[in-house]
């Protein structure tokens, strides 16, 4: 679809509520609903959506104890249960609709900070071949049998020092390859999660269970709504609008609709088109504001609120948890708010993210340093064997390369 040229002034929240404000009862409804992640309804708002109940029963006053119940409960001519009832469904989706925002922001700022190898291709020596060798093989390493074999190596003197920390870096280099990928493939798929999720709206479906009517009238009301807000808000910029724009706007306004109603369903694989019409400008100046702050539901996973799954979660965070450990973890913590809660807030504080260079080359060195015997005599005596020292070391390393389990792909939780 070809748009016109269209206005250059983007619209603010306050031109945007004003043109609200002008429309009629019906249509002011409709555009705070179509925008309800970023809009309030409004006590009128919430009466108008009342008066058009259509259960028999409630209509009757035989809800609550019967007529003399309703008259009692009644608030400006509408009886309170009603008034409740649509409130608490418009509570409903916004609460939904804030989440979804939120937890898509939350992940799109974690896998944005995610920190880069360029670090641990330098420090391991090796030339350009020696470094694309090492990114070809990432992928089918295997890593876990490799730290063994080296650390046993290690233990029984069969390698020079030297020769350890460029196998050691190596490895680390190669799961650090892996760890970058997963992050990348991660983001591109959040951003676009997140895109379709910002310029969707509620379903036909979902509006009529909060306005507690059927669906036919909804379908004609959200037309007509969106019609009288374009030509409102362009009003209101003192901007002329063309037919072309108009038809942009109207049609960005009946477009992407959250998953339960008639189109949409999902999230696809391409970036949306998205244009700079009167209705897309409209949603990306109000999702521009901070989202309120949401209080996240408690984590319904097994071992929801336990110290181990917050120990889980703080790993996951600084990038230490084992690679099979945060393959399995990564599909459900992804959509759970009150996980990536923790798992942001822990980013954050742990300042991974702004380390110095000096600090995270001292870290590596000591990761990858090589491994050293006591050389006091009344150590010796309780000197672990060869077998436990290498078990030790892979123990020590495991949370920097992980199982060979996550390099294909392990079953999610």
């Amino acid at each position: 679809m070809t748009t016109a040229a269209l206005p250059q002034t983007t619209p603010t929240r306050a031109q945007i509520e004003a043109a609200i404000a002008a429309l009629q009862p019906v249509h002011r409804v409709m555009v705070r609903l179509l925008l309800l992640a970023y809009l309030d309804p409004t006590p009128e708002d919430i009466a108008f959506m009342a008066r058009e109940r259509s259960e028999p029963n409630m209509r009757a006053g035989l809800k609550q104890g019967g007529k003399s119940q309703v008259a009692h409960d009644k608030i400006s001519g509408l009886p309170k249960d009603w008034l409740v009832a649509v409130e608490t469904k418009v509570r409903q989706f916004q609460t939904q609709s804030r989440e979804q925002l939120t937890r898509l922001n939350h992940l799109v700022d974690f896998l944005t900070d995610y920190p880069t190898e360029q670090l641990l291709a330098s420090e391991c020596g090796l030339g350009p071949e020696s470094l694309e060798d090492l990114r070809a093989q990432a992928k089918l390493s295997p890593l876990t049998y490799a730290l063994k074999k080296l650390a046993s190596r290690a233990t029984k003197g069969e390698i020079e020092e030297t020769d350890y920390v460029r196998e050691r870096l190596s490895l680390e280099y190669q799961a650090r390859l892996r760890q970058h990928d997963r992050a990348k493939k991660r983001l591109n798929l959040v951003l676009l999660e997140r895109q379709a999720s910002v310029v969707s709206s509620l379903s036909d479906e979902f509006l009529a269970t909060i306005w507690c009517i059927a669906v036919g009238p909804i379908t004609n009301r959200r037309v007509k709504a969106v019609q009288a807000y374009v030509n409102a808000l362009a009003s209101t910029l003192k901007s002329s609008l063309d037919t072309a724009s108009f038809a942009a706007a109207v049609n960005a306004g009946l477009g992407p609709r959250l998953a339960g109603g008639s189109k949409n369903e999902g999230v696809g694989s391409k970036p949306l088109d998205v244009a700079g019409d009167l209705w897309t400008q409209t949603i990306f100046a109000l999702a521009a504001d901070p989202i309120p702050l949401m209080t996240p539901r408690p984590c319904e996973h097994p071992e929801g609120g336990t110290k181990s799954l917050t120990a889980k979660l703080r790993s996951l965070a600084v990038y230490e948890l084992a690679e099979d450990e945060e393959v399995r973890m990564w599909p459900r913590t992804v959509q759970c708010l009150n996980c990536l809660t923790v798992v942001r807030a822990t980013q954050q504080e742990s300042g991974v993210v702004g380390r110095s260079l000096a600090e995270v080359v001292t870290q590596v060195k000591t990761r990858t340093a090589f491994p050293r015997k006591e050389a006091a005599p009344a150590a010796q005596e309780a000197a672990p064997a060869p077998e436990a020292e290498a078990l030790d070391l892979e123990e020590r390393l495991r949370p920097f390369i992980g199982d060979d389990a996550g390099q294909v792909g392990a079953k999610s939780w």
